[in-house]
This record gives C-alpha cells, sequence and structure tokens, in this order.
C-alpha cells in the first residue's frame, strides 16, 4: 500500500528540475576533483597552508550528516518517540547522501588520491587525521548498516535491541567523529593544544544546528514534493520542533564561538588566530558566519516556531547552512595563516617560497582556489542528485517492502 502511495506522486516539474541542478553541480564536482589532482603549477605555499576549501567541505559535509543521523539516534535509540518512526528512512538516506561527497572529499583532497590506501595501510595512531580515516568508515558503516535494517525489516524493528544497538553504536561513531574532525585543525588554532577542547563542543554544536537544517530543507522541502510525505503533515508534526532545534543550537553555536574566542585572547599563536577573526583579514568571512549561523537561524528559527511559518523556516535553513560553512572555514584558516605570521620558520619558508607578499597568495590559495571551490559547491549538487534519485528507487515510504534486490522499490 505504502508503495502504492509513492508510485502516485510522479516526479514532476520539480523533481526533474531537482536532478537537472544536481547532474550539473555533480558535472562541477567531477571537474574541480579531477583539476585538483591534476594541477599543474601548485603554489608552493600549499606545503605550509594545506588546509583549504576541501578541507572544510569534507568536515561540512560530515558533521551535516551526523547531526542528522544524531537527532534520530535519540530521539529513537535513547527516547524511543515513536512519531518519529515514520519518517526514519527518508531521515537515514538524508544522512547517507549528505555523508557520501563528504568521505569523496577526503579522498580527493590528497594530492594523489591512490595514496588514501596508506591512511590504513600504515595506520599511525597518533595522527587525529589517521583517526578521522577510521571514524569516518565507522560511522558511514552505521549509517549504511542502519538504513539496510530498516528497509528490510520496517521501522518497527529500530525499537528492538538489535535496531537500538545500530542507531546508538552510531551515534557513538557520528560524535566521536565530529570531535576529532575539530581537534585535528584546532590544534593550529588554539595553543596550548588542550584549548583546542572546546572546538569539539562547537563542532557537535554546528554538527546538530545543520542536522536540523538540512532535515527542514531534505524533508521539508525536497521529499514533501517526490514522495508520499503529506505537506501539511511536515508543517503541522516538524516545523515547530526542527525550528526550535535549529534556534537553540544555533545559540549554543553563537556561545561557544564567543567562549573559544575569549579562550585565545593573550596565547600566542592562538591570539594572533583570534586577532585575525575578529579584525583581521578573516575578520569579514568570520563575522558573516555568525551572522547567517547564529543571528538569521535564532531570529528566524523562533518565529517559524511560533508561527509554522515554513519560508521562514527555509530561510532560517540555508542561513544556518551557509554561515556553518563560512565559520568552519575561517576557523580552518586562521590557524594556518596565524603560523605564518606568529612563527619565523614558516614566514622564512614563506619568503623564500613565494617572497614578501606571501600572505596575499596564502589567502588566495585557502579561500578562493577555482578547482578547490568547484568541488564544494559540486559536492552540494552531488548530495541532491543521489537524494533525489534515492527517494525515487529505495522503499523509503513507511511500511514499505522491497520489491527488488535488497533496498529497491
Amino acid at each position: 500500500m505504502a508503495g502504492g502511495k509513492a508510485g502516485e506522486k510522479g516526479l514532476g516539474v520539480t523533481g526533474y528540475a531537482l536532478l537537472g541542478v544536481g547532474a550539473l553541480l555533480t558535472l562541477l564536482f567531477i571537474y574541480g576533483v579531477y583539476g585538483y589532482q591534476t594541477l599543474s603549477e601548485a603554489s608552493p605555499l600549499h606545503a605550509l597552508v594545506p588546509w583549504g576549501l576541501m578541507v572544510t567541505g569534507y568536515v561540512f559535509f560530515a558533521i551535516s550528516s551526523g547531526g542528522v543521523f544524531d537527532a534520530l539516534a535519540i530521539r529513537l535509540g535513547i527516547y524511543c518517540e515513536e512519531e518519529a518512526l515514520p519518517l526514519a528512512r527518508k531521515t537515514l538516506w538524508l544522512a547517507l547522501a549528505l555523508l557520501v561527497p563528504g568521505i569523496l572529499l577526503v579522498f580527493a583532497d590528497l594530492t594523489h588520491i591512490g595514496h588514501s590506501m596508506w591512511i590504513y595501510l600504515g595506520f599511525n595512531p597518533s595522527a587525529r587525521i589517521a583517526w578521522n580515516g577510521i571514524l569516518y568508515i565507522a560511522y558511514a558503516g552505521f549509517v549504511v548498516a542502519t538504513l539496510l535494517y530498516t528497509i528490510m525489516r520496517g521501522e518497527e524493528a529500530l525499537a528492538k535491541p538489535l535496531g537500538r544497538a545500530l542507531l546508538l553504536g552510531g551515534l557513538l561513531a557520528s560524535l566521536t567523529l565530529e570531535y576529532n574532525l575539530a581537534l585535528a585543525f584546532g590544534q593550529n588554532l588554539a595553543v596550548p593544544a588542550w584549548f583546542s577542547a572546546p572546538l569539539g563542543v562547537l563542532n557537535i554544536a554546528l554538527a546538530f544546528m545543520l542536522g536540523a537544517a538540512w532535515t527542514a530543507i531534505g524533508l521539508g522541502e525536497v521529499a514533501t514534493r517526490l514522495t508520499a510525505l503529506p505537506l501539511e503533515r511536515w508543517r503541522e508534526c516538524c516545523v515547530r520542533g526542527v525550528s526550535k532545534e535549529l534556534a537553540g543550537m544555533a545559540a549554543a553555536v553563537g556561545f561557544l564561538v564567543m567562549w573559544s574566542l575569549v579562550q585565545q585572547k593573550g596565547w600566542s599563536l592562538a591570539a594572533v588566530a583570534r586577532d585575525m577573526l575578529v579584525s583581521g583579514e578573516l575578520a569579514g568571512v568570520f563575522w558573516l558566519g555568525v551572522l547567517l549561523a547564529v543571528a538569521a537561524p535564532v531570529a528566524l528559527g523562533l518565529y517559524a516556531g511560533a508561527k509554522a511559518s515554513r519560508p521562514a523556516m527555509v530561510a532560517s535553513s540555508v542561513a544556518g547552512i551557509v554561515g556553518a560553512f563560512l565559520l568552519l572555514h575561517s576557523l580552518v584558516v586562521a590557524g594556518q595563516m596565524a603560523r605564518l605570521e606568529a612563527m619565523p620558520s614558516y614566514e622564512a619558508l614563506a619568503v623564500q617560497a613565494v617572497g614578501h607578499e606571501y600572505r596575499a597568495e596564502a589567502l588566495y590559495e585557502l579561500l578562493a582556489s577555482p578547482v578547490e571551490a568547484a568541488a564544494v559547491v559540486g559536492g552540494f549538487g552531488l548530495w541532491l542528485l543521489l537524494y533525489v534519485i534515492g527517494l525515487r528507487i529505495l522503499a523509503v515510504e513507511p511500511g514499505e517492502k522491497p520489491r527488488r534486490i535488497l533496498v529497491l522499490r
């Protein structure tokens, strides 16, 4: 019956438009990844400031996916909220579709993709980045297993011991990945290194905020148009809850950002990074990120919750997504630029490689690399393409039984 209902709603103009946009941006993703792998004249500064847009991209997509999964896992695995069951399959597919561009950007960020095998073959337990390689795969495994289990056994199976174990295992893997991703770049930004610990908490808060924003877009705007999910049911049952989560976590993000700035004051390299963010070269990107990721979601999210306003929900979600990326990227860039300015050995290498105008080239390398920008923007298209295709071919309606191999309707 559920499969029949799903079939009654055709792809329509909206669906084909979304597929077209997703396909075009996926081509941009392929171009960006290929261009990054075949750069013939990479800047000599790349060795000194290696973490550009693609690094922020894979952090962003990972915590976006994690935030979607985390909220569902808490609702079902801890609080056993039965009202979350009908949306479980679509939510799990949303989390998995968001994770794919993140994982691809992890491997694409290496100068040679084939070298990614050494993350595992030559695993270094003292390297946070090596642990990220393990945690990505562990979290992805839990998401895939939970989605397959739900489609094959039905939503009700998530309330059983194995279903809850999958949800809670994925939650643990997700939170660990989110925290560790922040520590990897946080040790550049926060000196002494233990000061990077609050950045892990900030990353988790960003994950929950992004999870609410992507849920509003993925379920409220895409799934309601392409599947049997009624728009009115989404507005009545979900807008208020999602908007409150978005506004609440945005407020938490704002507090943690300000606390991070306070705790960096007067601490050598950390103070240099802080000054860059507050009033230096990165201030524009940083404060725009704070405006979009904190102020806009709090104000619009509260309004959306009070009025059950779909436009306000969409506006606050889009602002939160864009703002979170800008905020993350400003933090990733600040730690690298601070090293060039405050550490004589790094500065000497930069001057030798590029000349005394190295700062302008470093900022360009980090903020405006065309091929990296293409890969990251294209990642949004890859998510959209995968998500729309999955909504149409996977058995994601409540109670729907797959009719073909494993998960296909």
